[in-house]
């Protein structure tokens, strides 16, 4: 389950993940993606929404379904979407939802990073939400065999 503000770059991470090279537009509708690793069957689910509010909304819609992993991303050149993340994971608590036995927290876009010199991290965030693992990566330009290692 991908969670996280418009333009962090969730769907995108999605494609590279499918091999997909088609520029994604903004998410309306869920995308559900069915990705096989070896022997395992996973689906990626990345959830639409521009704002806080309706990425909560949305997901408290269509949820029906326990996930064994949640992946949180924001833009690392971004301070908001990271504190946004805080504010999607209350959302989902006030209406009850915790459908995840793990949670990452993706910091993408860390070639523009590297390009500006500023990065946002995530430490002190990842361990108020109980994040296990924390991820800093480009979507775009790393590797998809890497991406991969966050959503197993």
């Amino acid at each position: 389950m991908l969670l996280g503000v418009g333009g962090v770059g969730k769907t995108t991470f999605a494609y590279r993940l499918m091999g997909l090279s088609i520029r994604p537009t903004v998410t309306l509708r869920p995308g559900i993606y069915r990705i096989y690793v070896a022997d395992k069957e996973i689906n990626l689910i990345d959830v639409p929404g521009q704002y806080v509010f309706e990425v909560v909304q949305n997901f408290a819609r269509m949820w029906s379904f326990y996930v064994d992993k949640a992946v949180y991303m924001y833009d690392v050149l971004d301070y908001q979407t990271l504190r946004s993340l805080v504010e999607i994971h209350s959302g989902l608590l006030d209406r009850g939802i915790k459908p995840f036995k793990r949670l990452a927290i993706v910091g993408n876009k860390m070639d523009l990073a590297r390009e500006f010199g500023i990065q946002v991290e995530a430490d002190e965030i990842a361990g108020s939400l109980g994040a296990q693992e924390i991820y800093y990566i480009s979507a775009l330009k790393d590797d998809p065999r890497q991406l991969l290692k966050i959503i197993l």
